[in-house]
């Protein structure tokens, strides 16, 4: 009896192995190191990767030393952060429109117990030197499994100055990978949630479209990009294959919104 029964734990290991090798396939990089690498590394993760990955030291990558950035003492900085991520391809080196219309918003979220925004030294285009990398995080992905309509959330990567007063737009373009760019500056931003890695002394940057893109196969997918000098390569992407979770809360086109509803177990997007 006791032999039946480690029988039946080594074979239900094996097959819970199976089921976690087949929820993420590599449609592009297959053979790449580091995308073998960042499949594994999601193979392993036990919270969704949507929101947040973890970057394993035992698959060598490693995640940026990142820090709270200070809001408060960057309100300018921050204000041309959101007016670039909402505004289209007009603002790049335009000031402001209305100096204050981001203050409010700036003032509401940095008082959360939670920082929002988050900044690290980070050789974003591996020439050697590092530039300060801000990213933003809307704790609202982390409702996105509540069937909500219209609440939607972001995750993008902005390349500061050195002195921390406002973009650098050359080294920002080569980190913002968002589909659909025509007209605006840093193209959809939502949906769509940014990491930063380095995998054997290179620096990666990835992308996760939590159903933001209009291309179906590039939904639910994890995107690995490197930059070297002006040039981004996209290397790896990384697909979903079983989606156990509500849909995003995208919102409705027709006013009569629906109450969302769980996607079937095998639904392959």
């Amino acid at each position: 009896m006791k032999r039946l029964s480690s029988w039946l734990l080594l074979f239900w290991l094996s097959m819970i192995s199976v089921v976690q090798a087949a929820d993420y396939q590599l449609t592009l990089g297959q053979g790449i190191d580091v995308c073998e690498a960042c499949k594994q590394n999601l193979e392993r993760m036990t919270v969704h990767p949507a929101c947040e990955r973890e970057y394993s030291g035992q698959f060598d990558l490693e995640p940026p030393a990142w820090k709270p950035f200070d809001v408060a003492g960057h309100l300018e900085a921050m204000e041309q952060v959101l007016y670039f991520l909402a505004a289209g391809s007009g603002s790049a080196g335009h000031a402001l429109s209305d100096e204050g219309q981001f203050e409010e918003t700036i003032r509401r979220i940095s008082t959360k117990e939670e920082p929002w925004a988050y900044w690290a030294l980070v050789d974003i285009n591996n020439d050697g030197k590092v530039e300060p990398v801000l990213k933003l995080h809307s704790s609202l992905c982390h409702s996105r499994n509540d069937g909500s309509i219209g609440r939607a959330y972001s995750a993008p990567l902005v390349v500061l100055t050195e002195n921390l007063n406002g973009i650098d737009h050359a080294l920002t373009d080569l980190v913002l990978q968002n589909p659909r760019q025509d007209g605006r500056a840093a193209g959809e931003t939502n949906y769509q949630l940014y990491g930063v890695f380095r995998y054997k002394g290179e620096t990666y940057f990835d992308r996760w479209d939590d159903a933001g893109s209009s291309d179906p196969s590039e939904r639910f997918t994890l995107s690995i990009y490197a930059s070297t000098g002006e040039t981004t390569r996209k290397l790896c992407r990384l697909k979903e294959l079983q989606t156990k979770r509500w849909f995003p809360g995208l919102p409705c086109a027709s006013g009569r919104c629906q109450t969302a509803r769980p996607l079937p177990t095998r639904f392959i997007p």
